[in-house]
């Protein structure tokens, strides 16, 4: 039978964040596939237990080095991967490893724990239902604009990382490419001891920038979207409905079947138009 992988989640910070459960399992596996051998042997002493045989697996890695991997579980052992901090895959190579297990049939666990994108998005006070996460903007500069320039049209919130070296030179582009009202977290050093959150508007931010140093995760306002000139008849159409005595969701769906209006917007809609008509006098 093929053994397993184990993505295992790291401390970003806090040795404390790191569950009693992978540190278990980090005990229990053959080989651990690392970004960083260095890193990986601070951990194990850390946390006070012997570490596993290495396999040094970052984003340059030869293919031999995965089929390393492949091979040792495909023979019935155990492999645990890990990224220097926070959870493996996000923003690194480590899906093409899970993608590879995937297709030869091998299980795939996820140990949870530490994420700095889920850390940041519940501390940063934005809009969360949907977001974009978008990684580190590329390196060359017309590529970092074009990447900036990007975010700034999303009506989402988004998320993304920066280094020290660039948050201010970013903070001056995005205040080029967005409205100096629209509003941005950052959260620099999460989980450790000079850990910051704080939310301002771009024009604030550039005023008083950051300390250039630590990590960065910056969450970006959406674009508020324009408004659409067909939605005040559609407006009509749904009180029109609404009082001819349709219920609110054979409403939203006349709306999303005849109005084309996705089922977000046609929800708000008509919950806009029965607060209106429960607000007006019989």
């Amino acid at each position: 039978m093929p053994g397993k992988l184990w993505v295992i989640a790291t401390p970003i910070g806090n040795l404390g964040d790191f569950s009693p459960r992978a540190k278990e399992t980090i005990q229990q596996v053959d080989l651990l596939a690392c970004e960083s051998t260095s890193a990986a042997q601070r951990l194990c002493s850390a946390l006070q237990i012997p570490c596993p045989r290495l396999v040094l697996y970052r984003e340059d890695s030869s293919d031999s080095v995965q089929h390393k991997l492949l091979e040792q579980m495909q023979e019935g052992g155990s492999c645990g991967l890990i990224s220097d901090a926070g959870t493996p895959g996000i923003s690194d190579p480590g899906w093409k490893l899970v993608s590879q297990c995937h297709a030869r049939g091998i299980a795939v666990h996820s140990l949870a724990g530490p994420c700095s994108l889920a850390a940041a998005l519940s501390t940063a006070g934005q809009p969360s239902r949907r977001f974009l996460f978008a990684g580190f903007p590329p390196h060359k500069k017309s590529e970092r604009r074009a990447f900036l320039q990007e975010l700034c049209q999303q009506t989402v919130s988004t998320v993304f990382f920066e280094t020290p070296h660039q948050i201010g030179e970013t903070l001056q582009w995005l205040a080029q490419c967005c409205e100096p009202d629209r509003s941005m977290s950052i959260c620099r050093e999460l989980t450790k001891l000079h850990e910051s959150n704080q939310k301002r508007r771009l024009a604030d931010w550039l005023l008083d920038p950051p300390p250039a140093r630590g990590e960065f995760v910056l969450i970006l306002e959406g674009c508020p979207m324009e408004p659409d000139k067909n939605t005040g008849n559609t407006a009509e159409q749904a009180a029109y409905l609404l009082k001819s005595g349709l219920s609110a969701a054979q409403t939203r769906e006349f709306l999303e079947q005849f109005a084309q209006l996705p089922r977000n917007q046609a929800y708000r809609l008509v919950l806009e138009c029965q607060q209106k008509i429960s607000a007006k006098p019989d």
